[in-house]
């Protein structure tokens, strides 16, 4: 009996392993990387209309509107460019100050899931698979790491849309292996502790 059942849980066990290997690079690797560029002419045109609102002298004011609008500048220039991994979005944050966002990211998409999965693991020994379980249920209530995820993925949208919005400046968003991995994470997590959970049953 124990051997069937043993064998029967095999494989969730081995998903649930991957799972937590699959979280290492996914918090580890490169993320996103965020860029922005400044259109010149643009910014020309801005600074016309910058002048045109200043109280000089209208000769003056003239001279330096028809320069402005003669000056004819090509391309553009970059201005931001960023590539972080989850861990290193946390480090950023903690390191401007923003020490409860950046503990929140971690507890809440990282050390939480872990701790799930970790939990799951754990109810492979009967006497505490009960505790586990039931503490594992309650900290399923507060993992967000699928959550996490798609806020990246609506970032990156939303960054990318911006880009039509402003003549001056354009953004650009592109993701790397560090989300694939960790979306890679949160789906065979979730299979991996479904499926357990309905061995155990």
């Amino acid at each position: 009996m124990t051997e069937s059942r043993g064998a029967r849980l095999a494989a969730p066990f081995i998903v649930l392993i991957i799972s937590l290997g699959l979280l290492i690079p996914g918090i580890t690797q490169p993320l996103m990387t965020l860029q922005a560029d400044m259109n010149r002419q643009a910014l020309v045109q801005e600074g016309q209309k910058i002048m045109e609102k200043q109280s000089l002298h209208p000769a003056l004011l003239s001279m330096a509107t028809q320069f402005l609008s003669n000056l004819k500048v090509e391309g553009q220039s970059r201005v931001y460019e960023k590539t972080r991994s989850i861990l290193g979005t946390a480090k950023d944050l903690w390191d401007f100050g923003y020490k409860l966002v950046a503990v929140l990211i971690l507890t809440f998409s990282v050390v939480i899931p872990a701790i799930k999965t970790l939990l799951l693991l754990a109810s492979f020994h009967p006497p505490a698979r009960e505790n586990v379980l039931r503490l594992n249920a309650f900290l399923g209530k507060w993992s967000m790491a699928d959550v996490f995820a798609m806020g990246v993925l609506i970032a990156m949208l939303a960054a990318n849309a911006a880009s039509s919005e402003s003549a001056l400046l354009s953004f650009h968003a592109s993701l790397h292996s560090g989300f694939y991995w960790f979306v890679a994470y949160c789906l065979v997590s979730g299979l991996g502790s479904q499926w357990l959970l309905k061995k155990q049953v």
